[in-house]
């Protein structure tokens, strides 16, 4: 009688025994999927914290090339102002000079026809020979500026076409950015889904 009863006790115990390491085990279980489940929204707060950085710079890199870009065409409406300025220059340069040619033709056939006045039209060709130069001078500077000019409107475009690269570049890294954070939503999402799967279980 005494034997049965302490086979009985004995098997108690080890049901009792296997009950503790079952629950054990599952508490260990549940313990390592919390700490996975930690470890995963602690990286998911970094990418999410990360991506909000990469974010803002795109912004800031886009607004920045916006204004570079505002800058160069406003250098570039100048370039062209100052180009058709200085054509309008050369234009009425060229108008002078045909004219000062004109008087320099007249003087010539005043001194032809007018032999005893000899010398006052060579005065007077001298002058005019004085003043064709002064307007080819003028008629120089005048197409070195246009020449200034166009090369001034060459740079703007460029540096347009750098500005609007600049921007494109950025727009692109926005929309990255905009693509990791919604990643690290979706990846959140999944990590709790995992997460209520394990409690659950």
């Amino acid at each position: 009688m005494t034997s049965s009863t302490g086979r009985q006790q004995s098997t108690t115990e080890q049901n009792e025994g296997g009950r503790q390491s079952q629950s054990q085990r599952h508490q260990d279980e549940r313990a390592l999927v919390e700490l996975t489940v930690n470890e995963l929204q602690r990286d998911l707060q970094r990418v999410e914290d990360q991506a909000r950085i990469a974010q803002q710079d795109s912004h800031n890199a886009r607004q920045s090339a916006q204004q570079a870009r505002i800058a160069a065409q406003h250098a570039q409406n100048q370039a062209r102002q100052a180009q058709s300025q200085a054509q309008q220059a050369q234009a009425q340069a060229q108008q002078a000079q045909n004219q000062l040619q004109q008087a320099h033709a007249q003087a010539q056939q005043a001194q032809n026809e007018a032999q005893q006045a000899n010398q006052r039209a060579q005065q007077a060709q001298g002058q005019v020979q004085q003043a064709q130069t002064s307007v080819q001078q003028a008629h120089n500077e005048a197409q070195q500026a246009n020449q200034r000019a166009q090369g001034a409107q060459e740079r703007a475009d460029q540096a347009n076409q750098q500005a609007q690269q600049a921007e494109d570049q950025a727009q692109q890294a926005h929309n990255t950015a905009q693509q990791a954070q919604t990643d690290a939503g979706q990846i959140r999402m999944n990590a709790r889904r995992l997460a209520g799967v394990s409690v659950a279980g």
